[in-house]
């Protein structure tokens, strides 16, 4: 693969693509090796890197590429179809680079002084975890889990409370950047689906921080961050990034699903009943189902495309999404996955005895798709009745301060 960074070129968004798709044959055949070992190979994040696929959103200024958002969601899509697991690193892991990218120019001339083949990966479900404030930084002892690629990683940013803070942000989140080295593994990811990425617990171990390594989640997330000084060429280390952060599942989730799709579409063109001896093609019931879920896919596309370009065209124009665009993009994120997850279901069911074995990349996709949607980022009753609220013109928090003496009232 060309470097075009060291080229001094930007990659279209078309070239990313075919990056991805002509590599994705051998991520579907090293999938089943991907989740027995409940971690990338090797092999296939070098393929990564060798590809730019994970210096999507690293600054130019050390060897990256820069490029904006569409990039990372169409390459994790792709690669999704022959492995979620991929998919997920490529995007949700992946997409770590431009958070830190965000950081301070000291914080990226250290991370990145040997150059941008690295990965980043969050330790952001704070469970035992705590930071304490201390003279010159901040204490890490405890718990947080789901570190997605840890096994790969090279650094890990820390995200959580300081209960202790004489001053903190609102929200009262801060993040601290330290070295994978300094991070024990408990090797707890033994889960249903989506085993690739790794995910598993990490352990802080009276950990110091400097002050000069951590930052504010408002701060670091706001618009204009410290980066955007460093790198601006790039709207991604300037404008709010939540919305960003919050979407970049939408590539492996969608992907994964038109993985399974495919499969069971190959599958079932040569498929004999067994107790029928009649071709499933043949069968009526299984040729109305399978254009149901392709209808539903089709939607998911749309939500996808509708999501992509609202985020894109927002950072073009260097402003913050509007209320309106926030709460519709995550109606819609919900509802990609809602399509996805009852589109592949429905396909699962038809399979029979067949869907049931672990070997079946249907199955194995369907496993990896339900772990996707079990995400809070998707959760529907959440998503839908922010939407509808503000359909409704009602102020949540005003609303639910409103209700509560009633609420608390006896019987």
């Amino acid at each position: 693969m060309p470097d075009t960074a060291a080229a001094g070129m930007s990659p279209t968004l078309d070239e990313i693509k075919y990056r991805a798709e002509g590599l994705v044959a051998g991520w579907r055949e090293r999938a089943p090796e991907t989740e027995a070992n409940r971690m990338l190979p090797d092999e296939t994040v070098e393929e990564l890197y060798d590809a730019e696929l994970l210096q999507l959103f690293a600054p130019k200024r050390y060897g990256g590429l820069s490029l904006d958002w569409p990039a990372i969601v169409h390459a994790s899509r792709i690669a999704a179809r022959g492995c979620a697991s991929t998919g997920w690193l490529i995007s949700v892991v992946g997409g770590h680079i431009a958070i830190v990218s965000r950081l301070p120019k000291h914080c990226q001339d250290e991370i990145f002084k040997d150059g941008v083949r690295k990965i980043i990966t969050t330790a952001s479900a704070q469970t035992t975890g705590t930071i304490v404030k201390e003279k010159g930084g901040y204490r890490l002892n405890g718990v947080w889990r789901f570190g997605s690629g840890i096994d790969h990683a090279d650094y890990v940013m820390v995200t959580g409370s300081c209960d202790n803070h004489t001053s903190p942000p609102d929200p009262n989140v801060f993040r601290a950047t330290v070295p994978r080295d300094a991070v024990e593994v408990d090797d707890t990811w033994h889960v249903a689906g989506m085993r690739g990425t790794g995910s598993k617990d990490l352990r802080f171990e009276n950990i110091f921080v400097a002050d000069e390594w951590v930052v504010t989640s408002p701060g670091c997330f706001g618009m204009h961050p410290p980066g955007a000084d460093v790198n601006p060429e790039a709207y991604l280390f300037d404008v709010p990034f939540m919305p960003y952060f919050t979407n970049w599942m939408i590539g492996p989730l969608l992907g994964c699903a038109e993985g399974a799709f495919e499969s069971y579409v190959v599958a079932t063109k040569k498929k004999v009943g067994a107790m029928t001896k009649i071709t499933v093609a043949d069968q009526p019931t299984v040729q109305e189902r399978l254009s149901e879920s392709s209808a539903e896919l089709d939607c998911a596309r749309m939500m996808f495309d509708s999501i992509t370009d609202i985020l894109h065209g927002a950072g073009l124009e260097r402003r913050a999404l509007t209320p309106e665009e926030n709460v519709m993009i995550n109606r819609n994120r919900a509802y990609l996955a809602r399509l996805c997850t009852n589109s592949i279901y429905r396909l699962v069911r038809v399979m029979g005895a067949t869907g049931i074995f672990n070997t079946n990349p249907v199955q194995r996709h369907w496993r990896d798709l339900s772990v996707m949607a079990s995400q809070v980022g998707v959760n529907w009753d959440q998503n839908m009745m922010a939407y509808g609220r503000h359909l409704l013109g009602l102020d949540y928090e005003k609303a639910k301060a409103d209700r509560a003496p009633s609420e608390n009232k006896p019987g």
